[in-house]
């Protein structure tokens, strides 16, 4: 059983760990407080099933090579058992035995063919999510120490708060104001008497510029302002606030 030091250690390398490399996080804790199996599951469920989903172990070939072949079902009388607790209990053998009858085929697995301590915890959709481990001393008539609970119970909240965290989509942007296409002060102006009914003829002698360099300016503004036409975006400059349409000192008569 490790010091304070120990486990305070511990829990300064889970938040990183836990996302970054779970399995080898998992294995140092089983080594610190000498488990013999740690697994941590996260599935979804539907119907009598329980699908793929999170499973993280600390390193055990022979589960390795049970998951790789046969996939999930040998596990579904421990997912089971652990569907139906409200709070850390040792599970033993004969509890698993229980959920297997009217199975098909028996699997014999031995993460299950030992007592288990399993944490149940909030599941990330509905399904099943707990963290189950073996303490090396655990048999079926031992009592787990209060200090051994208080710490697997932490490291299991701890690091299934931590990947979940790490499964969360980033939050979406606010939306914001729709960026205003900025219109030089001459566009601004030739738009404006555009908007008062003013022909390109009347806006060249007006302005003191060609018909052709008033063309210009207005072919500008609807391009910056995606319009199609110039009423469009006559339409556009005023819901934007770039020109307003009751304007006294553009009534000069020609």
């Amino acid at each position: 059983m490790p010091g304070l030091a120990g486990f305070n250690a511990l829990v300064d390398k889970l938040p990183n760990s836990a996302t970054s490399d779970p399995q080898a996080f998992l294995a140092e804790l089983q080594a610190v407080y000498g488990l013999a199996h740690v697994l941590y599951a996260d599935l979804r469920k539907e119907g009598d099933l329980f699908l793929p989903g999170t499973i993280i172990h600390a390193p055990d070939p022979d589960l390795e090579r049970l998951l790789r072949h046969e996939g999930l079902k040998p596990l579904h009388p421990l997912f089971e058992v652990a569907a139906k607790l409200f709070g850390p209990r040792v599970v033993h053998p004969p509890d698993i035995a229980e959920a297997e009858q009217g199975a098909n085929a028996r699997h014999r697995v031995s993460l299950i063919d030992r007592p288990l301590l399993v944490f149940p915890l909030v599941p990330s959709r509905p399904g099943v999510a707990f963290f189950a481990c073996n303490p090396g001393h655990l048999k079926d008539k031992d009592e787990v120490t209060g200090r051994l609970l208080r710490d697997l119970a932490a490291f299991a909240g701890l690091f299934h708060a931590a990947r979940l965290a790490a499964s969360e989509p980033p939050p979406p942007k606010p939306a914001g104001k729709p960026t205003t296409p900025r219109l030089t002060p001459r566009e601004r102006e030739v738009l404006q008497w555009v908007a008062g009914g003013k022909t390109y003829w009347e806006i060249a002698r007006i302005l003191g510029i060609s018909e052709r360099t008033v063309r210009h300016f207005m072919s500008a503004c609807r391009e910056k302002l995606d319009a199609v036409s110039n009423k469009q975006a006559v339409a556009k400059a005023v819901a934007g606030g770039l020109i307003k349409v009751a304007d006294p000192r553009f009534s000069v008569e020609i």
